[in-house]
């Protein structure tokens, strides 16, 4: 009773933080006012089964979805995850997992790599000769424990860069998140707070210049130097509420429910839907991401948002091996296939 009692006020408690943390929608829109996009790319098995993960969260992925569900973990697990994103854009994925200290601790790296892109200027409109790139990087650690039997706990920090060419950005990101199993069929519920911190500005030698002197200054006209100043921008804050259910669970298969709510700082609310079913070393999932903006589905078709997957799990004697493939249709902007290879050892 006592436990269940602590367990309802830590919940109550992150809730009221989501609130704080993720204000409701003002006058004006903050639509494509945060920055730092990558940190939204969904990562994992779970991107076959609409990004449905929040109340899952059972492999080390869940540094990135709800640190708390690193608390499940049974032993030592790595993952690599690759996405063809679009336009030639790459994302990649790794994070390793382990229980010690009474608890988990985690480490994940997030790198985006944009490729080359080459110099125009308005001189050399056909191209200057030289190239530059662009890349995204976060880097976290994550630790989470059990409070209770059904209530585990977990927080996140990582620091987050963005860099085009010689102007970027740095700074630090935290992530929060709970974890409860009511203990019927499997029943989950969780909640999760990510990528929460300072806002960040662009700093870099692009954006110094020299400013000429009027003719008029009596002693020099030597240019002054001078740096463009920056607007600072919010990071993507996500606040995720979740469910996960069991439908059907034996020793040889499972079939997996899910469904996560999530409200963010600089989009439109989406519900993440997914279904996820195993039979022996065999994976299937599907799901679907709902966009809340009614003009979403009418502009881009009801396929937008639709992804699937399948994984194959096998286990050598010395180490647990999974490979899972997860596809999802992004409308005009074509479709994103993501691998992932989960090693336990």
């Amino acid at each position: 009773m006592r436990h269940d009692s602590k367990a309802t006020r830590i919940l109550a408690c992150a809730v009221l933080l989501g609130a704080i943390a993720t204000p409701g929608r003002a006058a004006f829109t903050k639509i494509g006012m945060a920055g730092l996009p990558f940190l939204k790319i969904g990562v994992g098995r779970c991107t076959g089964m609409g990004d449905a993960f929040v109340a899952v969260a059972d492999d080390p992925t869940a540094a990135y979805w709800n640190p708390a569900g690193l608390a499940l973990l049974k032993g030592r697990e790595v993952v690599v995850n690759h996405i063809d994103w679009i336009a030639d854009i790459n994302h990649d994925y790794v994070s390793v997992a382990m229980p010690a200290l009474s608890g988990s601790f985690g480490v994940d790296v997030t790198a985006l790599s944009l490729g080359k892109f080459e110099e125009t200027t308005i001189e050399d409109y056909q191209g200057t000769g030289e190239t530059f790139t662009g890349t995204d990087l976060a880097a976290g650690l994550s630790y989470a424990r059990m409070f209770t039997d059904k209530l585990a706990f977990g927080f996140s920090a990582k620091l987050v860069s963005e860099k085009i060419w010689d102007v970027g950005c740095t700074g630090a990101a935290f992530d929060f998140g709970l974890h409860y199993n009511t203990g019927w069929r499997n029943l989950r519920l969780a909640m999760a707070i990510v990528n929460f911190g300072p806002d960040l500005h662009y700093s870099g030698s692009q954006l110094d210049f020299t400013h000429e002197r009027e003719w008029e200054w009596p002693w020099t006209r030597e240019p002054i130097p001078a740096t463009y100043l920056t607007e600072t921008f919010p990071l993507p804050v996500v606040f995720r509420v979740g469910i996960a259910y069991d439908f059907l669970h034996t020793d040889r298969s499972y079939l997996t429910g899910a469904v996560d709510l999530n409200h963010f700082n600089d989009v439109n609310e989406k519900v993440n839907m997914g279904f996820e079913y195993n039979y022996r070393v065999l994976f299937l999932r599907a799901g679907y991401v709902l966009n809340t903006d009614m003009d979403y589905a009418d502009n881009l078709g009801w396929k937008t948002g639709l992804s699937a997957g399948a994984g194959f799990k096998v286990k050598p004697a010395a180490f647990g091996l999974t490979m899972d493939y997860s596809y999802r249709d992004l409308a005009r902007l074509g479709g994103s296939h993501r691998l992932t290879l989960t090693v336990g050892f």
